[in-house]
């Protein structure tokens, strides 16, 4: 009987994304998934905000020290302002957090800190390659648990086997629960041990798929293969959240 090559390429989008885009139907899982865990988010920074307003003090009626007052937030705004250009977002943040509470209704400062909490919420990137040979691969970014990760990707790599005319079954251990994940899938898992790497249930990754970090641990990638060891190429994927 005469051998078949089985040669399967798998092109991942170019280019990473700056900001999130849902390239799925509105009613698709993907696209409920991704929309409820943005709104997660915009209510862990709209709790903040209600914590901060809710501690808001009274403006003081005495002409003296109203006017020390005004001289201390004209300043503290200036602080803010230059911690926010050295992009020393911590800093920043603690400054507007101080106006926000120190002077009711102060929309410029409840903006900026709107601003920072959502800057320091991505402010920490990593670039990895994804071998496509290789198991899983750790890709050095510690997550954080309920905050967003934002994804981007690039490259392209190839799924090779050796088969007769019958094809290659998956063996039904081996089958993702996910059936959106496809042989060559770039898959990841959060994981703190080898038995959580092992155990852990593997979710599909996307060029510009957001996604709220389920637990805290190491982001482990690789392709959905049985065995990658005769696999070619590599991707690149871009890691944009706050790392522990």
């Amino acid at each position: 009987m005469q051998t078949r090559y089985l040669s399967i390429t798998f092109a991942i989008a170019l280019g990473f994304l700056s900001q999130p885009t849902l390239r799925v139907a509105a009613q698709s899982p993907e696209a409920r998934r991704a929309m409820k865990q943005q709104q997660q988010a915009q209510q862990q920074m709209q709790q903040r905000m209600r914590e901060i307003a809710e501690s808001q003090a009274e403006l003081p009626t005495d002409p003296q020290l109203l006017t020390l007052h005004k001289e201390f937030v004209a300043k503290a705004e200036k602080l803010a302002t230059e911690f926010e250009r050295k992009k020393q977002f911590e800093k920043a943040r603690e400054v507007y957090e101080s106006l926000v509470r120190l002077v009711p209704s102060n929309t410029a400062a409840e903006q900026a800190l709107q601003r920072i909490l959502g800057n320091q919420a991505m402010q920490d990137k990593k670039l990895v390659d994804v071998q496509a040979n290789q198991g899983w691969q750790d890709s050095g970014a510690s997550l954080v648990e309920g905050m967003p990760v934002r994804i981007g990707i690039k490259g392209t790599w190839k799924v090779v086997y050796e088969t007769g005319p019958g094809g290659i079954e998956i063996p039904e251990e081996m089958r993702p629960k996910d059936g959106r994940i496809k042989l060559g899938s770039l898959i990841a898992v959060i994981a703190s041990s080898p038995k959580e790497l092992e155990d852990g249930k593997p979710m599909l990754l996307s060029d510009g798929k957001d996604f709220i970090a389920e637990k805290s641990g190491r982001l482990f990638l690789r392709m959905f293969d049985i065995d990658p060891s005769d696999n070619d190429g590599k991707i690149y994927v871009l890691i944009q959240s706050t790392f522990e």
